[in-house]
């Protein structure tokens, strides 16, 4: 167990740096690409432990050792591209339901499915696993090895009691941002309305008729200044919220998915990036 839970932070670890360094490539911008704040990515972990376990437990059913080093890499391949996709997929639906946010999105790559998997990525996913399974993995486990085993089973409850704390802090600060987006969707319905409500008053009647509804229009222009106020206000808070939390919490989440999709609030997330590029264009 205290080797897979080292195997499993090691590739996570491995699988941010891919992760970083493909996007540094591509797209030419270095930022911590992890849905975390630390630096991992926890379905590299997974897709790898799940590989191990599977050529393994193939591996004593069908009474050989189940060894990685003398696995055929089309089979690391097959058995890689398939946890992978499958890990990808759950992961991505998953946060997609909980969070009402797809984090990645495929849908412009060859036959993908729901934008969640893509033909091209599993492939890659495959290959990435075979490689590092057939070509670096032993190294990773003869280094495991030497780790002695009370300092480094400190090391790894300190390691894990980070790693569950940066998931408990990520979850509150995105459903913080879902709190803040439910706000502020509030406040531009409600501005509406009356805006449209200051319309029909305008609009329709007598002169008479005007002038018996001039007091709820001036109150209903009151509550439409201070709505628009406040909702001002709101868009300002979450707009700085971002600008100075770069490296943590919802900051550096829409820095590291720019293409982040929300199925509820999409609107009011390209409007807050906006004002992001606005502000950056200023300083």
């Amino acid at each position: 167990m205290t080797e897979i839970l080292w195997l499993f932070m090691i590739y996570s670890l491995l699988g941010w740096g891919i992760e970083v360094v493909y996007h540094a490539v591509t797209l030419g911008v270095v930022v911590n690409r992890g849905f975390l704040n630390g630096p991992v990515c926890p379905v590299y972990g997974c897709g790898v432990i799940c590989v191990l376990g599977v050529i393994k437990k193939a591996g004593e059913s069908m009474g050989y050792s189940g060894n990685i080093e003398t696995a055929s890499p089309a089979v690391l391949f097959v058995v890689g591209i398939t946890f992978a996709t499958a890990i990808e997929l759950i992961a991505g639906a998953a946060l997609d339901k909980l969070f009402h946010a797809r984090w990645w999105d495929y849908s412009r790559e060859k036959f993908n499915f729901k934008g969640y998997i893509c033909l091209k990525f599993s492939i890659i996913w495959g290959l990435i696993i075979a490689f590092v399974l057939r070509v670096i993995h032993h190294g990773i486990q003869n280094i495991v090895g030497l780790i002695p085993s009370g300092i480094g089973l400190i090391v790894l409850v300190i390691i894990y009691i980070v790693f569950v704390t940066d998931i408990i802090l990520t979850t509150l600060a995105v459903l913080k941002l879902n709190k803040q987006l439910d706000a502020l969707d509030e406040l531009q319905k409600s501005i509406l309305l009356i805006s449209d409500g200051m319309s029909e008053v305008i609009g329709t009647g007598t002169i008479k008729t005007v002038e018996k509804l001039e007091t709820g229009k001036e109150l209903a222009k009151g509550e439409y200044e201070q709505k628009k106020q406040k909702l001002e206000e709101l868009l300002a808070h979450l707009e700085k919220s971002i600008m100075y939390n770069k490296m943590f919490g919802i900051g550096r989440l829409l820095r590291a998915f720019p293409d982040m999709k929300h199925s509820k609030y999409q609107d009011i997330i390209d409007q807050i990036k906006n004002m992001i590029k606005e502000a950056v264009k200023n300083t």
